[in-house]
């Protein structure tokens, strides 16, 4: 036996792979991270009032659960394109394989899409971190101290966006307007400082109190896009865009490498890619599990 023969064992799997798999236990220690925070968070987060957790349901966020099913549906679907995609590439198919690329990188674009119509739902009913009311009738007088600065910064952001809606609204012409617009005008009124028939002075309402009304005015006329009360509605809203807008980071991310082998593809070049297209599938797979987890805590818990 010549000395040094067979001293060294090669690893089972490319050098590629191996950095793949190693960068994605750093990624689960990182989604896990992020995911055990948001739970504790859920898990801890009060009613006003009490110490019972409670966190938003999911009408009063404006999460549709259909939308969610449909951005799962896709972004398996995807998945499953790289595997054809790598498998008919192992065949020597590069047509076939490069086929399957341009439906991978088609439905992880419909993905973003469906996320960003998502996103935009959110912004047009003020369901952003530091814009929701938290102060609703009944909560502890703690507890409303505790929420001062939030429920002053409502009253000023809410007042402001009434203030444009009524603007060209006064007391001639304010039978004409919309029924919206008079409500919308009439709580407006009532978070100035002003005075009763008998001239007696007039505290704008509370934080709490404007909240209310606000919510019920949105459940009526939601064109009006005020921004609503919901008590941890801040925290949640910090939690969905935090998990979704990482998640959603990875995806363009898997996309723009799947983006450059597919190219390779057109050129045909995608068989020298075999290797970098294996290790990229690896990846696309590991972001359709995240969102396979994702998916039920933020759609149904």
């Amino acid at each position: 036996m010549i000395a040094g023969e067979n001293s060294t064992t090669n690893l089972p799997i490319t050098n590629g792979k191996l950095a793949m798999w190693l960068f994605l236990a750093t990624e689960v220690m990182f989604f896990t991270g992020m995911l055990a925070t948001c739970m504790l968070l859920r898990e801890s987060a009060p009613i006003p009032g009490s110490g019972i957790p409670q966190w938003p349901a999911q009408k009063t966020v404006h999460v549709e659960p259909w939308l969610g099913a449909i951005n799962t549906v896709i972004l398996i679907c995807s998945s499953l394109a790289v595997l054809l995609a790598i498998k008919q590439l192992k065949n020597n198919n590069t047509s076939s394989s490069t086929m399957y690329l341009g439906i991978s990188l088609v439905l992880g674009t419909v993905f973003l899409g469906v996320k960003a119509f998502e996103y935009k739902g959110k912004f047009s009913h003020g369901i952003i971190p530091g814009n929701i009311g938290e102060c609703l009738p009944g909560m502890s007088t703690q507890r409303e101290k505790l929420l001062q600065q939030n429920g002053l910064a409502y009253v000023r952001k809410v007042q402001a966006q009434l203030r444009i809606i009524c603007a060209n609204v006064n007391n001639d012409n304010l039978k004409d307007q919309p029924e919206a617009i008079q409500k919308a005008h009439g709580i407006y009124l009532l978070t100035l400082d002003g005075k009763d028939s008998e001239n007696n002075y007039m505290r704008p309402i509370s934080p709490g109190q404007l909240g209310e009304k606000v919510n019920s005015l949105i459940a009526e006329f939601p064109q009006l896009h005020l921004p609503p009360a919901i008590p941890n509605g801040n925290l949640w809203a910090s939690c969905y865009f935090a998990l979704t807008g990482v998640h959603a980071i990875h995806v363009i991310f898997g996309l723009l490498f799947l983006f450059a082998i597919f190219l390779n593809g057109l050129l045909g070049k995608l068989k020298t890619m075999e290797a970098s297209l294996e290790v990229t599938g690896l990846y696309w797979h590991f972001v359709d599990l995240v969102w396979l987890i994702l998916y039920p805590i933020i759609y149904f818990l």
